[in-house]
């Protein structure tokens, strides 16, 4: 494993000042939590987010596609980078928790909508080997996890969805944990329809992408304290509800 310093601010750099979908200007924002601080931009569709304990959420309320009366496959997609640094000496991630949530409708027998997504994270401090490519043997360390909601099928009644996944940087031995990456979330959204009066949406709502980032910790405190930031999704979907 090498230590990397060029790289880290033009990963920054790039996770920072990225134009995301069809907005013109990036109003980049840092936040920090108790060890880590995050810098993203604040004005894709995810809108801004929430920080608690070392917890990064978004609340979006404009995220969502819709077809009707036939028009066919509609998609609509986000992709965000966030710069995420220890500010805390003695803590290191090593773990990153990710669930979204939202709701879909569906009438008619031709309608379907989808959502999923990619979580990523890359090393802006350190290189590991690169099993793809062995001309570039020193490349960031990255890691990336496909998610989905699965099978949306409801017809005729508002239902939840839900998608999660996780990223545990241990699972490379070059690599372990981090005190500088680059998370980069994508989203999509899917919705169709084929038949004149038919109707199908699917968004993402309040409390809707939430991410964990855990110091490095035995494997029992590891998973308490994924436990941990699921009880604070819960907690800020109850208070919205109020």
């Amino acid at each position: 494993m090498k230590t990397i310093k060029s790289w880290g601010p033009l990963l920054a750099a790039i996770a920072v000042f990225s134009l995301v979908g069809n907005y013109a200007q990036a109003a980049t924002v840092t936040d920090c939590g108790t060890d880590v601080c995050f810098t993203y931009d604040n004005s894709t569709r995810l809108g801004t987010a929430t920080i608690v304990q070392n917890a990064i959420f978004f609340t979006p309320t404009n995220f969502k596609i819709r077809s009707r009366n036939g028009a066919g496959l509609r998609t609509r997609s986000v992709t965000l980078n966030i710069a995420i640094d220890v500010i805390n000496p003695e803590f290191s991630m090593s773990q990153f928790f990710l669930e979204e949530e939202g709701d879909y409708g569906m009438d008619g027998e031709s309608t379907s909508v989808g959502a999923d997504g990619m979580l990523a994270i890359t090393s802006a401090t350190k290189t590991c080997t690169n099993t793809v490519n062995p001309l570039f043997p020193g490349m960031p360390c990255r890691a990336s996890n496909i998610f989905t909601a699965g099978d949306l099928s409801a017809q005729n009644t508002l239902t939840d969805w839900s998608a999660s996944t996780f990223i545990d940087l241990a699972d490379n031995p070059d690599w372990n944990s981090d005190s500088s990456v680059v998370m980069t979330l994508q989203n999509n959204l899917y919705a169709s329809s084929f038949e004149n009066g038919e109707l199908a949406f699917i968004q993402k709502k309040y409390a809707g992408v939430g991410i964990r980032v855990m110091p490095e910790v035995p494997v029992p405190a590891a998973v308490w304290l994924m436990g941990s930031a699921l009880g604070v999704l819960g907690m800020i979907r109850r208070r919205r509800a109020k």
